[in-house]
C-alpha cells in the first residue's frame, strides 16, 4: 500500500469511539480497539484488502464484504463432505492467523441437487470444533436459496416484505383505504 493511503486510513480509524444504547440505558463513551466501524463505506474495502491472501481452497469462494460462502460440486455426498470439511479447516486456520473470528453459529450447510430426495439429505460438515447445522433453505446476502432449485420461497418472502411495507406506508400516508389522520400517530 502507498504510504499516504496507510496514513489516511489510520487517521480515519484512529480513536473511533462509540456509545451503546439499550432501551433507556446508555453506556459510557468507549474507544473501539479492534475491527472496523459498521456502516463506514471504507470498511468492506479494507476487509477485502486485509483478506486478500485468503487460503487457496478446492471450492469456489463467494465473498461479499465479510460474508464468505464456499461451494463445490461432487459425484457423491462423501466426496462433497470431504472437500468442504477440508476447506472449512483451511478457512478457520486462516481466520485464526489473521485474528478473525468466524461465527460458527451463523454458518450453515446446504445441498442443491436435481433429485429433490437427494437434496433433502443432511450433510455432515465438520468445523474444527463442531458439526455445521444443515439448512434446506440457507440465506446468503438476503437471498433464500432453495434445495429444490426454484425461487418460490425467496419470492414469497420478498412479497410478504413488500406487503408489510406497503401496509405501513398506507397507514402513514392516510390513504383512502379506510384510514384517516386520527387513526394512526407517529411518535419519534
Amino acid at each position: 500500500m502507498p504510504y499516504w493511503f496507510v496514513c489516511l486510513t489510520e487517521l480515519l480509524l484512529r480513536g473511533s469511539r462509540f456509545i451503546v444504547h439499550l432501551g433507556e440505558d446508555v453506556s459510557s463513551l468507549r474507544t473501539q480497539l479492534s475491527g472496523l466501524p459498521q456502516g463506514l463505506v471504507l470498511s468492506p474495502i479494507l476487509f477485502n484488502l486485509y483478506t486478500n491472501d485468503l487460503s487457496v481452497t478446492g471450492c469456489m469462494k463467494f465473498i461479499y464484504a465479510d460474508d464468505f460462502c464456499l461451494g463445490t460440486r461432487a459425484q457423491t455426498f462423501t466426496e462433497l463432505e470431504c472437500i468442504l470439511t477440508s476447506d472449512m479447516a483451511r478457512i478457520e486456520e486462516y481466520c485464526g492467523r489473521c485474528r478473525l473470528k468466524p461465527s460458527i453459529s451463523n454458518t450453515v450447510s446446504g445441498v442443491f441437487h436435481l433429485n429433490n430426495v437427494s437434496s433433502a439429505r443432511e450433510s455432515k460438515l465438520m468445523t474444527i470444533s463442531q458439526y455445521l447445522k444443515h439448512d434446506l433453505y440457507p440465506v446468503y446476502l438476503c437471498i433464500t436459496l432453495d434445495y429444490t432449485l426454484n425461487c418460490k420461497r425467496h419470492l414469497s418472502k420478498a412479497a410478504n416484505k413488500v406487503k408489510s411495507h406497503d401496509n405501513l406506508l398506507t397507514k402513514l400516508a392516510c390513504s383512502s383505504r379506510g384510514t384517516n389522520a386520527n387513526t394512526y400517530s407517529l411518535q419519534c
